[in-house]
């Protein structure tokens, strides 16, 4: 999905939720961070989006709870991800004698 297709989605009618409070406050980040860190902006949704497609492709991950930053510090900058995982149920150990 393209970013111009993302912003026509969010943009419709009917698309706002309880997720809309949490999609605009992780906009305002990016958006935050593309002025900081001279990144642009397609740059960042496309690693984010990506970062994301790669993890669950191996776990099962919670993506309404994903968080994503980008810390600049002058010694460095860094990329910080908070990924919720969707534990299975844990089996009950059988006890061996």
């Amino acid at each position: 999905m393209g970013l111009l297709d993302k912003l026509v989605k969010h943009l419709s009618p009917g698309h706002y939720g309880p997720q809309s409070k949490a999609a605009a406050k992780e906009r305002l980040k990016l958006a935050l961070t593309y002025d900081r860190g001279g990144m642009a902006q397609g740059t960042i949704e496309q690693l984010r989006d990506e970062i994301i497609q790669v993890i669950a492709k191996h776990l099962a991950i919670n993506e309404e709870e994903i968080e994503i930053n980008f810390d600049r510090t002058v010694e460095e900058d860094k990329l910080i991800a908070s990924i919720p995982l969707r534990m299975a149920p844990r089996t009950a150990r059988t006890k061996s004698k």
